[in-house]
């Protein structure tokens, strides 16, 4: 299969080479915090580069019913000194004990660690709205076309989102609001250039694939899709310089270091999802255009066709760019701390 189509239009979707930001990418970034600790780099380089003017975080939101959750979300945004990023959270009882594949003790760990020993203002999901509420008020507040929504979880709060009504926020369906203010959706998550018959974690974990297919069906066919899926992730590795080089007082290396020890990276699924959602994805991947189908255990095939809103990335040249490339703005927070 060749990997050489030219996503003409996602040119459009923040691509940057410089460290000159001529207009920030406004994100909305949905994260299953707990599940692994991909998605605190995720957050924690998204951060760097709100810091630095790359980024416009709209908002953030949780998307499992992990009480704590979004407490961890919290304490990151609060060491970058981005506490007032409005927050919400998914409050239903999806995953509330992240019983993921370490188990509750190895997933769970680096959330109660984060939020009963570093500051935040908020400490669990009863302190921030409903996710349906801050996607609804940040989408009616947005230009049109204007916004990236960025998913490394689960699609609980998208299929809430797409099935809701006008409220206090705005006259318009949830539908309506994606089609008129969303330009670009990054999805971590699926299985492509190998099949599986085994559904990929984010698609089908926990019967969540009826959302999931739900999602992507109900989709808006004139907003571009990125699926970054399972197996690019595994072939990048980052953090480790992180436990190694940053104190005890960051908490995104202590996140890695409760869920991996120290001196040991992961694989990189949210992180490479969240940079190629800001800065596009010409630098480090070809991509695949078609359209993606997904049953309703989350497993997915996607077939190739021209034409369409869909395209899966795979990694061209050598994957240790891009791990070099989060691991950098891993590393930069601690400098620009000590500078603020």
């Amino acid at each position: 299969m060749a990997l050489h189509q030219h996503w003409s239009w996602l040119l459009m979707v923040g691509l940057a080479s410089s460290v000159c930001w001529a207009e920030p990418v406004k994100v909305i970034l949905d994260t299953d915090m707990s599940t692994d600790c991909d998605d605190v780099a995720a957050t924690c380089i998204l951060n760097q580069m709100h810091a630095d003017g790359e980024v416009e975080i709209l908002a953030i939101v949780h998307n499992t019913g992990l009480y704590q959750g979004i407490g961890a979300v919290s304490v990151l945004n609060t060491f970058y000194n981005h506490s007032k990023i409005p927050l919400g959270a998914y409050k239903g009882t999806f995953d509330a004990n992240a019983t993921g594949q370490g188990g509750a003790n190895k997933t769970g760990a680096y959330v109660a660690d984060l939020v009963e020993h570093f500051p935040s203002p908020i400490k669990n999901y009863d302190q921030v709205p409903a996710a349906l509420s801050v996607y609804r008020q940040q989408l009616a507040a947005a230009a049109n076309n204007s916004v990236t929504i960025v998913s490394i979880g689960f699609m609980t709060n998208l299929a809430d989102l797409i099935n809701s009504t006008a409220d206090e926020h705005s006259p318009l369906s949830g539908i309506e609001l994606v089609s008129a203010k969303v330009k670009h959706f990054a999805v971590m998550g699926g299985n492509y250039l190998h099949y599986s018959t085994h559904p990929e974690w984010n698609f089908g974990h926990n019967n969540i694939g009826v959302k999931t297919k739900f999602v992507i069906e109900h989709w808006p066919s004139h907003i571009p899709i990125t699926y970054l899926g399972s197996f690019v992730g595994q072939e990048v590795v980052t953090g480790a310089a992180m436990t190694n080089q940053l104190p005890t007082t960051n908490p995104c290396r202590q996140a890695y270091v409760d869920f991996n020890g120290p001196s040991n990276g992961r694989f990189s699924w949210d992180p490479m999802t969240t940079l190629l959602a800001v800065r596009g994805i010409d630098q480090f991947y070809d991509s695949v255009r078609g359209w993606n189908e997904v049953l309703t255990n989350g497993t997915n095939v996607f077939h190739n066709q021209t034409g369409t809103n869909q395209a899966y990335v795979a990694i061209k040249g050598d994957p240790q760019q891009i791990a070099n490339a989060i691991d950098n703005l891993l590393l930069k927070s601690e400098a620009q701390n000590a500078q603020a």
